[in-house]
């Protein structure tokens, strides 16, 4: 299946989706957003989402938009929250979701990096996105520091080994491997 053909909200739908009964912030759908457009570098429906360097890394205002209109179509439902970044997205049940048809790795890619993100903090979060990408730190207000980003990576692995949705050494490598390549640092993983 050709992702160029599909609907860039399709996908947002199925991103939004994935959190279930979960509170998923509008700060998160964007960072998943943001990963998926990374992954699938490329594959994706022509107009979808461009990311500039923003204050707390990647950002699409269209994200947003998109979400807004969703949630006046009644696909999804908003709850707004205090502060803008605190607004909720949920799914709608009448939604059309059964007429979206994603290719089964984008989908399990979508539900990975969901369950990944859902419950970092937003400064986690960030940090973990600075560390795979730091061409986004650029115009950044965020604090960073490489060795607690490191750290709390190597703390999210621990706890996934107690909770056994850990990868093996060789799936987690092999994972390594992609991300860095996917930046031209193929070289600087051990092997």
């Amino acid at each position: 299946m050709n992702l160029k053909l599909m609907n860039r909200n399709d996908i947002l739908l199925a991103i939004i989706a994935a959190a279930g009964e979960r509170d998923f912030s509008r700060v998160y759908v964007q960072k998943v957003v943001f990963l998926v457009s990374e992954e699938y570098k490329g594959k994706l429906p022509e107009d979808f989402y461009e990311f500039d360097k923003h204050h707390y890394g990647p950002f699409s205002s269209e994200v947003y938009r998109d979400a807004e209109m969703l949630n006046d179509l009644g696909c999804i439902s908003i709850k707004y929250g205090a502060d803008r970044r605190d607004d909720l997205y949920m799914i709608e049940q009448d939604c059309y979701l059964d007429d979206i048809k994603l290719p089964a790795d984008l989908k399990r890619y979508i539900a990975d990096t969901v369950d990944w993100v859902i419950d970092m903090s937003f400064a986690e979060l960030v940090r973990a996105i600075y560390l795979l990408f730091p061409e986004y730190r650029e115009n950044s207000r965020f604090h960073y520091e490489e060795e607690q980003a490191l750290a709390e990576s190597f703390v999210r692995g621990l706890k996934q080994l107690r909770e056994g949705t850990v990868y093996t050494a060789e799936e987690g490598l092999a994972r390594l491997r992609k991300v860095m390549a996917n930046h031209g640092k193929k070289d600087q993983v051990v092997s």
